[in-house]
């Protein structure tokens, strides 16, 4: 019986805080939003299928044109690190103005910023087709190709937390597994045009795939429920958030993002060179790329739907922990292209980890109401780490050795994965910790409660915990 009045009294808590938001120290109202959970949120995610495949997917096909390049010595003084650093910009440069692009966001549409970024991606590709000299790729293919992958996916990853809640990481994991299967497609099929047909066919080729899914997607955009008129009311953006810069969470946040992107983007960029320097064909460093993509496109969901189970900073801190000793124990002593199949497809499903499981975190670090300024100062982090990670990768590689020219690069890459698993570890610990006091205060799931205190000792006891947890982390 007490049980039952505890429930009730739990519950009536929840619908006043779901009326009326709750005062924080400062006197902010943290109001409870309302998720739909599913409804039009599917279509939501059909999008976000469709931007991941159109961004990230078509990005990864990158390393299709860096072989042609280097091959065929398309430019004039262009060197293996010139395009190195094409690929980094193309991932990162927009990304760096992720806090602009969400100051636009809290004054524009969500529609009219990813119509620009569909805009300058298109630009991009088609410019890029018609470029004779270096600098020309580095403005078209590097630099606008950034700013219109980052219009895209910047507001369009907000959109998953606002429209589900207990299938968020699962939903995430789905639609950043779009990204896989364009990998498969702008990997095999602008390989076979690039052949038939010359790289200017291939860009042309991709800019039309990519702008007609990206408009596709558009159509389909919504942000007119009630969750996110209340959250844009409720919030007052900030470029930079003082409660949110302050917090420790927030800044282990900052630290696993870094170490993602630096073992992601060096492993994502290094394979198919790798291949290759074991004495194989571009074409057959193709298909270990390829392997990547298919490895996310299976593995992504089947993440999302485990992180939403046991929760996304448990699942996330485990896996990493895998991606280390895999980059230790099968990259490094591997010799032969059946192997380097198995390691592409095996990290493949696992290496992108942090792309399903992003937003559920940030979410439950800031919630709903801080969301889209704390994913401007995150895309910073990612942004820089990501630009340097293929010049690192690059200047790793060894050519004096008689067996793994990319011994170095391994290890690299495995301590960043592991530097991940740890951050996270130590995240998970302050999260429990905080949700034990937010719990005891009758905070609602998805609210701000960075101004909670969490001291070092609850957080150290809190580390080993598994069992029992007041919220899945």
């Amino acid at each position: 019986m007490s049980e039952e009045r505890h429930e009730d009294h739990h519950r009536d808590v929840e619908n006043k805080l779901n009326l009326n938001g709750k005062d924080d120290i400062n006197g902010n109202t943290s109001i409870s939003i309302e998720v739909p959970d599913g409804g039009y949120g599917w279509f939501i995610l059909l999008a976000f299928i469709l931007y991941n495949f159109s961004t990230w997917g078509a990005n990864s096909g990158y390393a299709i044109y860096l072989a042609h390049y280097l091959e065929n010595n398309t430019f004039a003084g262009g060197s293996k690190l010139d395009y190195a650093s094409i690929g980094g910009l193309a991932f990162s440069c927009g990304l760096f103005f992720a806090p602009v692009i969400t100051w636009l966001y809290h004054i524009f549409s969500i529609q009219f910023i990813i119509g620009l970024g569909i805009l300058f991606q298109g630009a991009a590709l088609l410019l890029a087709a018609f470029s004779v000299k270096l600098w020309e790729i580095y403005l078209t293919q590097g630099v606008l190709i950034g700013f219109g992958l980052a219009f895209i996916f910047i507001p369009s990853v907000t959109l998953i937390p606002l429209w589900f809640r207990n299938k968020r990481s699962l939903a995430s994991g789905i639609g950043t597994a779009g990204s896989g299967l364009g990998g498969i497609v702008f990997n095999l099929g602008m390989q076979s045009i690039l052949q038939k047909r010359g790289v200017k066919w291939a860009l042309i080729a991709q800019c039309i795939i990519c702008t007609s899914l990206s408009t596709i997607a558009l159509m389909l955009t919504r942000t007119t429920h009630q969750g996110l008129r209340q959250h844009k009311r409720s919030y007052k953006f900030e470029l930079l958030d003082y409660d949110v810069l302050s917090n420790f969470a927030v800044w282990l946040l900052f630290g696993f993002v870094s170490f993602a992107m630096l073992g992601y983007v060096v492993l994502l960029y290094s394979l198919s060179d790798f291949t290759v320097s074991l004495g194989y064909t571009s074409k057959q460093g193709s298909y270990v790329s390829c392997m990547v993509s298919v490895g996310s496109l299976l593995g992504r969901p089947i993440v999302g739907h485990i992180a939403d189970k046991y929760g996304p900073l448990t699942v996330g801190m485990i896996l990493h922990l895998v991606m280390a000793i895999l980059c230790w124990a099968m990259w490094i002593p591997c010799k032969n292209l059946a192997t380097a199949i198995a390691f592409g497809l095996l990290v493949g499903s696992i290496m992108g980890t942090i792309w399903p499981t992003i937003a559920s975190i940030v979410t439950r670090i800031v919630g709903l109401q801080k969301l889209p300024g704390t994913f401007g100062s995150t895309w910073i982090f990612m942004a820089a780490f990501a630009l340097v990670a293929p010049i690192i990768g690059l200047e790793l590689r060894s050519t004096d050795t008689n067996g793994n020219d990319y011994y170095r690069t391994a290890i690299f890459v495995g301590f960043a994965y592991f530097g991940v698993s740890l951050c996270q570890w130590l995240l998970r610990g302050f999260i429990i910790a905080r949700d034990e006091i937010a719990v005891r205060e009758a905070y609602s799931a998805d609210q701000n409660e960075l101004h909670l205190n969490v001291k070092l000792s609850h957080m150290s006891k809190c580390l080993f915990r598994y069992k029992q947890l007041p919220r899945r982390v």
